[in-house]
């Protein structure tokens, strides 16, 4: 799934507004337009796609409509919509939560804690990204990871400055996001913490990964170098303006920081060899014994989906547990 420009900057030139974004607002207007017809195909597939984060029960409509497209590749890429659909259905179904629940799990920012059922000593905490999801929902997110034993901590900033000004409700400003992370585990009683971020949640969690007794990182899809003198070419949504505004203080070349890192500290940056512009991001950190840029073969920007449909999304976070 190729990465989406912003609808529009407003306000004072963060806020981020668009249709895909994971509201509640953007949640009904699914259930309107579900039922409805699409103008393209090219539309048609946007909405299953949309439809399918979300783990909408209208997506298998969706995916037959795409299924009839005579483009030679459009029976395999709905045949992998439908497996990962199923894959999500058979532990979450949106039409069983409540309204209010709903409405918590769709806010833009703040944060999420799911608690093991069982003591744990760990905790995973995940970045999520600008549009407020891991491309799947945050509810289909712990859905699917459950099953890990672990606490679970969604992090969720979902503006263009993206956790420079903290996490609304958890830590003030960026800086502190790793010291509330270390007083939640220390509540939590959790000594072993893990990291994951996938696209524009990814530079932050390696970031924070690197200012934390962290045990592991898991990445997806990310950019490594937002330094001002940087060659490499900036996530989508940063345009100029936008990071004109950002604190450079944190704006980094995170290979410098991975060079002085643990390497007895397992990290994994996944990413797709037909996303150019993460292609660049991970090839930056070649060499390094700190973390190991793995590629998808003809895998764009969207890894998620692509592990879920190979089912290897849980595993992936398993090896980052210890647990496989």
């Amino acid at each position: 799934m190729p990465e989406k420009a912003p609808d529009a900057a407003e306000s004072d030139g963060f806020e981020f507004e668009d249709s895909s974004q994971h509201t509640i607002e953007n949640l009904d207007r699914l259930d309107v337009v579900a039922h409805q017809e699409a103008s393209t195909p090219r539309d048609s597939l946007l909405l299953t796609l949309e439809l399918l984060s979300h783990g909408h029960p209208e997506t298998p409509r969706w995916i037959a409509r795409v299924r009839e497209h005579p483009h030679r590749d459009a029976a395999e890429f709905a045949d992998a919509m439908q497996d990962c659909f199923d894959q999500l259905r058979a532990r979450f179904r949106i039409e069983d939560v409540s309204r209010d629940e709903l409405v918590w799990a769709y806010r833009k920012d703040g944060h999420m804690l799911f608690e093991s059922e069982k003591k744990s000593r760990k905790l995973l905490v995940a970045f999520m990204t600008l549009y407020n999801n891991f491309f799947i929902s945050n509810l289909n997110f712990h859905a699917m990871l459950k099953g890990l034993g672990c606490h679970l901590l969604l992090l969720k900033e979902s503006t263009l400055a993206h956790y420079q000004r903290g996490v609304p409700g958890f830590a003030p400003d960026y800086p502190s996001i790793a010291d509330q992370i270390q007083a939640m585990a220390d509540k939590l009683g959790a000594d072993q913490i893990y990291l994951t971020g996938f696209s524009s949640g990814g530079y932050p969690a390696l970031h924070m990964s690197l200012k934390l007794p962290c045990r592991g990182y898991l990445g997806f899809s990310h950019a490594t170098d937002m330094s001002l003198d940087s060659p490499l070419q900036r996530p989508l949504f940063v345009t100029e303006e936008v990071y004109a505004r950002l604190d450079q203080r944190w704006l980094l070349d995170l290979r410098i920081d991975l060079e002085r890192a643990d390497p007895a500290v397992p990290r994994m940056l996944l990413y797709g060899d037909r996303a150019t512009r993460d292609t660049a991001h991970a090839r930056h950190l070649a060499g390094l014994n700190t973390i190991r840029a793995t590629p998808l073969a003809g895998v764009g920007h969207n890894t998620i989906q692509n592990l879920l449909y190979r089912r290897r999304l849980i595993p992936a976070f398993k090896q980052l547990l210890g647990d496989l």
